[in-house]
């Protein structure tokens, strides 16, 4: 049964409970602006569309609600919609979308919505968001995405700037896949077959000032990403940190993509170790 609590002190926003055995969408129908859906640990369906603006959907405790998605996970139609805290298993690597960002015939657009703290696997397309003045402001934040053909996918994104931070993309063939969407790329762990595919590079960062504070990849600082590959041979994999302060020695100009640069990419503690000591053995060598 689904339940719906008043939230104290407000007159239009309410709470509803989804049990194991309920539909999430059945939720989402009944849902007015504003509300929050808790979804307590079970597994449910997919192909959930939400044309409520300024929903949150989230889990009871983190990735204890499994969506079992046969083709799309979410469809999202309306700004503001927050979805969190969920363990996403989509169809296979070569089909279906875990979150989609666009717009139908009833609706404004999926503008500044955010997904965090998902663990999502097995789908086509982790998060495809764009098309021309249906989304936009989106935040991809301290997600696990894996084993996708591609993590996340933005494209002609006109309204604000993408901002993809906290991540950990791996084992995707591309991890992020850019055409004309302006992007933030900071603190994210990256380890696919191609980190970041992208043909226009105006408006995108990859770093952000230094900043005190626990890393993606337990490192000191915030500050840029850690890029890996699955062969170990990725920048952050074979570059020094000789100083400790969790950043290598260098930036990293990213590989096929001009004018990407992070100019403080992430080393793993344990990388900056070996990378160094290998670094200091060839000099010794006579």
């Amino acid at each position: 049964m689904i339940s719906l609590q008043a939230i104290t002190g407000s007159a239009s926003a309410g709470t509803m409970y989804v049990e194991p055995g309920d539909s999430i969408q059945t939720a989402v129908d009944n849902s007015h602006r504003g509300d929050t859906i808790i979804v307590n640990p079970g597994t449910y369906d997919g192909d959930i569309d939400i044309s409520t603006a300024n929903l949150t959907i989230m889990s009871s405790s983190p990735c204890e609600a499994i969506i079992e998605a046969e083709n799309n996970a979410f469809n999202i139609y309306e700004s503001n919609v927050t979805i969190k805290n969920f363990n996403i298993r989509g169809p296979g690597k070569s089909s279906g979308t875990c979150f989609s960002f666009s717009r139908n015939e009833d609706t404004n657009g999926s503008f500044n919505c955010k997904v965090e703290n998902n663990t999502i696997s097995n789908f086509s397309i982790g998060a495809d968001i764009g098309f021309y003045m249906y989304s936009g402001g989106e935040s991809i934040l301290n997600n696990e995405i894996s084993n996708c053909e591609t993590g996340i996918y933005a494209f002609d994104l006109m309204f604000g700037a993408l901002n993809v931070s906290g991540n950990k993309i791996t084992s995707c063939d591309n991890g992020l896949y850019l055409i004309d969407a302006p992007c933030v790329i900071t603190n994210n762990h990256f380890n696919n077959t191609v980190n970041v595919n992208a043909s226009d590079i105006t408006g995108n960062v990859c770093n952000t000032t230094e900043t005190v504070g626990e890393n993606v990849v337990g490192g000191p600082c915030l500050g840029g990403n850690c890029w890996a590959t699955p062969s170990g041979d990725g920048f952050s994999q074979t570059h020094c940190d000789n100083n400790g302060d969790g950043f290598a020695d260098e930036p990293y100009k990213l590989e096929g993509c001009d004018n990407y640069v992070d100019y403080l990419p992430l080393i793993p503690s344990n990388t900056s170790v070996v990378a160094s000591s290998e670094s200091s053995a060839q000099e010794e060598q006579p």
